[in-house]
């Protein structure tokens, strides 16, 4: 009994020894974390005093929220087979934010020791800029960098020794517009800026579909000092595939330069149609600019008559520059509008192939003696003979028959004094005669003075002429696409409405085939080649200033036309008085001809000569009397965009020219 007791105090002692022992170590062990925490404490409180404030700084330039934008990039233009034509290229801005580098110790020097060495920058103008603009974040440096140009201080940025060193420095991401052949297809392209986005052509009616949804990155400290960020994605703009083939484009501008630097001329412009669903192939309008700098005059006027203008003159002299005479520019269209005469006697039944009409030199319509170019007279001629010749009273007898009640039918028809909906913006409209057309201004009418059209409304009633009198409207852009090659919509041709027959379209190609083997276009016809046309020579108003427009519109193979070509010369200069005016224009649908015909797919159909005849009969301008208050006062012209009531000197002058 006593030694059981015994062990159960020595139980007890040895339990209060390790509870004693135990309490010690938790003791020392408090006073050594308290002791750390005092340590901790004024090392904290030395270090706050010391630098307290830059790495607050510190902090709190890391701990703000930032948003940067990322910018989309504009869709391509490309031509029918997959040219290029405008794409946008990315480039990068230099951007100094002096808040957060002067943030850092130790950072200015070797920061601003890699923009003097990678960027060419004066160390001069960055120590003024960060103590100017010390609490600024976004000062722009340089813009529109390049790759190449910023390989060398992303390497820097990149190297694990000296990226340390170099703080504020970020590039800001852009994209310029590109025009890889410079002055192609300038006026139907157009050209636009990031600020503006499309300005002009194409780029400016589909500026919509061209431009994306700019995207953006948000960066931001959570409340654990973590840094995070979220990304939303730029959405790219859709491509535009346009109906315009590069190599009939780059013809055609080799013509007109060609002719041009022989003979030069105030404006020229060229429209090749497929004239079976509207699709425009190439339109140019001269004179040409660099659509990757379109502000430069200089190849348009000399360095004298730039210094002599002021800042008006010259955005004046642009906004000319940059009208496309194809679509924007109204003229008399002269001869080649005498095929709708013929079409509509045809149609109205007044005529018929094979009746005969007697010229003798003139015609006199209400007290005024209207000439012929041919001044001793044609004879007797049929309805074909008087195409082929181009005599202007073959044309007044057949648009007197027609008369002046039904005749504005026909011009409403073929669309003349209306837009044709091509798809590019500043169309104009023409003058036509709405009501009260007088027999006097039928007469001018029937050779093609008296109205006003554009190169584009007749483009598109001719395809109508030819291709059985289907009206289609003129387009420049066959279908839209995502980046991704999806097809968003298509063109492939709207047929607007029915001109006329398919027997009266035959017989207009055959009198048109029969003006090139036969007649005033002889000039154009090309060996074993089915080519048929007219040509057209207009004096202007005021008709005193002696100034003209010759053209000349034809298609091939006239059996089944697939292009039609209308070539336009617009005040030639040192040409007056009765030259063959219409050869300028004729050797730039004949030189276009010869290029492209085999890259057309159109091929010899005879091995028949050229015509050695020198009698074939030329296009020549005959001077128009001035003849005030010729027409009726009360006859009203629709003029292009403004849709207004204009000036009726149209009415005033009866002579006729080709």
């Amino acid at each position: 009994m006593a030694t059981s007791e015994r062990v159960r105090k020595s139980r007890l002692r040895r339990k209060r020894a390790m509870l004693i022992s135990a309490r010690n170590k938790m003791s020392v062990t408090f006073g050594l974390f308290v002791f750390a925490l005092i340590v901790l404490s004024i090392r904290i409180l030395f270090i706050n005093y010391d630098q307290g404030e830059a790495y607050s700084k510190i902090v709190l330039n890391h701990q703000s929220y930032t948003s940067t934008t990322l910018p989309y990039k504009r869709g391509q233009i490309l031509d029918s087979n997959g040219t290029v034509l405008a794409y946008s290229e990315k480039v990068y801005n230099l951007i100094l934010d002096p808040k957060v580098l002067l943030s850092y110790e130790n950072c200015k020097d070797s920061t601003l020791n890699a923009l003097v060495q990678c960027f060419g920058l004066e160390r001069e103008y960055l120590e003024n800029l960060l103590a100017t603009e010390s609490t600024s974040q976004y000062e722009k440096l340089l813009k529109e960098l390049t790759e190449d140009d910023i390989a060398e201080f992303m390497s820097l940025k990149q190297n694990e020794d000296t990226a340390k060193t170099i703080k504020g420095v970020w590039f800001e991401e852009s994209y310029i517009r590109k025009y890889p052949y410079g002055q192609l297809a300038c006026d139907v392209l157009g050209f636009a800026s990031t600020a503006n986005g499309g300005e002009l052509g194409l780029e400016r009616q589909y500026n919509d579909e061209l431009s994306g949804i700019d995207g953006a990155l948000y960066s931001y400290v959570n409340e654990d000092v973590e840094s995070q960020s979220v990304q939303k994605n730029a959405v790219d703009g859709y491509n535009i595939v346009t109906t315009l083939d590069y190599k009939i484009q780059s013809a055609v501008e080799s013509n007109i330069l060609k002719v041009m630097s022989e003979s030069p001329a105030t404006a020229a412009g060229v429209v090749v149609m497929n004239p079976n669903n509207g699709e425009v192939l190439a339109m140019a309008s001269y004179p040409f600019f660099d659509l990757n700098n379109p502000r430069d005059l200089s190849g348009v006027y000399t360095e004298e008559e730039l210094k002599n203008m002021d800042n008006k003159a010259q955005l004046d002299a642009m906004y000319a520059l940059w009208s496309n005479y194809c679509v924007s520019a109204i003229f008399e269209p002269g001869s080649t509008f005498k095929p709708f005469v013929v079409a509509a006697g045809l149609e109205e039944g007044v005529i018929k192939d094979g009746d005969k009409f007697t010229c003798l030199g003139n015609m006199k319509i209400a007290n005024y003696t209207i000439n012929c170019h041919m001044r001793k007279g044609h004879g007797v001629l049929d309805v074909s003979g008087g195409l082929e010749q181009s005599c202007n009273p073959c044309m007044m007898q057949i648009g007197a028959l027609i008369g002046t009640e039904k005749f504005p039918k026909y011009q409403s028809l073929f669309g003349f004094g209306g837009k044709t909906g091509i798809d590019l913006p500043g169309e104009e409209i023409g003058i036509v005669y709405s009501n009260n057309m007088t027999n006097l201004d039928l007469a001018c009418i029937s050779f093609g003075q008296n109205v006003n059209v554009t190169m584009i409304q007749m483009c598109a009633a001719y395809a109508s002429l030819m291709n059985g009198g289907n009206y289609y409207q003129p387009h420049m852009v066959k279908r839209i696409e995502k980046a991704s090659g999806e097809v968003v919509s298509t063109n492939s041709g709207t047929l607007v409405k029915q001109t006329i027959t398919e027997e009266t379209s035959a017989l207009i190609n055959k009198y048109l085939r029969a003006v090139v083997e036969e007649g005033t276009g002889g000039e154009v016809k090309i060996t074993g080649y089915d080519i048929g046309g007219k040509t057209g020579t207009a004096q202007k108003i005021p008709r005193e200033d002696k100034k003209w427009v010759m053209s000349f519109i034809g298609g091939v193979p006239m059996d089944n036309p697939q292009y039609l070509v209308f070539s336009v010369v617009d005040e030639p200069y040192g040409t007056t008085g009765t030259n063959n005016y219409s050869s300028d224009a004729k050797k730039i649908f004949k030189g276009l001809m010869n290029d492209l015909l085999p890259y057309m797919g159109i091929y010899k159909d005879t091995q028949e000569e050229e015509s050695t005849k020198t009698d074939i009969p030329v296009d020549t301008g005959v001077e128009l009397p001035n003849m005030d208050n010729a027409g009726s006062a009360e006859n009203e012209t629709q003029n292009a965009t403004e849709g207004e009531t204009a000036s009726e000197t149209t009415s005033e002058s009866t002579s006729q020219t080709q």
